[in-house]
């Protein structure tokens, strides 16, 4: 029964650390850079037929040198809003002058420097991998509590 108890703590903490692998290695999504790296680029964000002047086109991309990048038979039809939404996501321009707090809080320090909140998953990855953690030694010690009360 001991055997047991080792392979199923074994297996229980190897899952464990698989999950928590998982969370913190999968990428945030990748910022698309403009003009687009190369038509598969594009495709992935949903963008074909990429017209001369607009934002994602680059001569790299038009192959037969009409004026339309990533042309193909069959593609959808170039679509400026998914265009629109990766500059807004990717190029916010920074303000010119940084918001000022008009009333001091009590006990704060003015440093003139305001915080903005984070706009990453890191906090939930980091929750996510702990309750992973917590719920496999939680596991282990039942496994074990169980296997000792058995002997």
């Amino acid at each position: 029964m001991g055997i047991r108890v080792k392979k199923s703590s074994a297996i229980l903490a190897a899952a464990a650390a698989a999950g928590f692998t998982a969370l913190s290695a999968s990428p945030a999504t990748a910022a698309v850079t403009l003009p687009f790296a190369n038509c598969d680029a594009a495709a992935q964000v949903g963008v074909y037929n990429i017209p001369v002047g607009t934002a994602g086109y680059g001569t790299h991309l038009d192959r037969d040198g009409d004026g339309v990048g990533c042309d193909a038979p069959g593609t959808p039809a170039y679509n400026q809003s998914i265009v629109d939404r990766i500059i807004m996501e990717n190029n916010q321009p920074a303000p010119t002058t940084p918001p000022q707090v008009p009333t001091m809080p009590v006990g704060g320090v003015g440093t003139g420097v305001a915080q903005e909140p984070a706009n990453d998953s890191t906090g939930a990855l980091v929750l996510g991998g702990g309750l992973v953690l917590a719920a496999a030694a939680g596991g282990t010690y039942l496994v074990r509590r169980r296997s000792t009360a058995s002997d």
